[in-house]
C-alpha cells in the first residue's frame, strides 16, 4: 500500500510527517496500516538484538558464535534466520516454522515459551539465546 503526498501522524510522536511521491516516508521504522487507510503509525527502528548460537548449530551459520540482526520481536528474528541463514534457520525451525520442541529460546533470562512465544518484543540490546534441551537419567 502506498500513499501518494499525504501527511500522516505517528503514535509516539503527534507530529505529522511527510510520505513522499513513491510511497516512503521521511522516518526511519516500520510503517503500521490502520483501518483508516490515510492515518500509519510508526514503530520506531528497528532494535538490534544479538542471537547467541550454541556449539552444536554453529557448523550452520560458518562457525559464528554470535549472530547481529535487526527486530522487533523473536518471529521477525527467526524470519531474518530464515533469509540470512537458512541451514541454521531449518535446524532451530520445523518445515511449519515452529521452534523444535528440543530446543529453547531465551531473551535474556527468560524463556520466550514464559513469555509471548515468538511473539515476544525485542528491545535494543536484547539477547536471544538458542539452547539444546538437556535431558537423561
Amino acid at each position: 500500500m502506498r500513499l501518494w503526498g499525504k501527511f500522516v501522524a505517528s503514535s509516539v510522536d503527534p507530529e505529522p510527517f511527510y510520505i513522499d511521491t513513491w510511497g516512503y516516508g521521511n522516518r526511519l521504522g516500520c510503517i503500521i496500516p490502520t483501518a483508516n487507510v490515510k492515518l500509519l503509525y510508526t514503530m520506531g527502528p528497528t532494535p538490534t538484538i544479538t542471537i547467541h548460537v550454541p556449539g552444536p548449530l554453529r557448523t550452520y551459520c560458518a562457525g559464528a558464535a554470535q549472530l547481529s540482526i535487526s527486530a522487533h520481536t523473536v518471529r521477525a528474528a527467526l524470519e531474518d534466520l530464515q533469509r540470512s541463514q537458512s541451514a541454521l534457520y531449518r535446524n532451530v525451525c520445523d518445515e511449519t516454522g515452529t521452534v523444535r520442541r528440543h530446543l529453547n529460546v531465551f531473551v535474556n533470562s527468560d524463556n520466550v515459551r514464559d513469555l509471548d512465544g515468538v511473539d515476544t518484543t525485542l528491545e535494543p540490546g536484547d539477547v536471544v539465546t538458542i539452547l539444546p534441551a538437556v535431558s537423561g537419567g
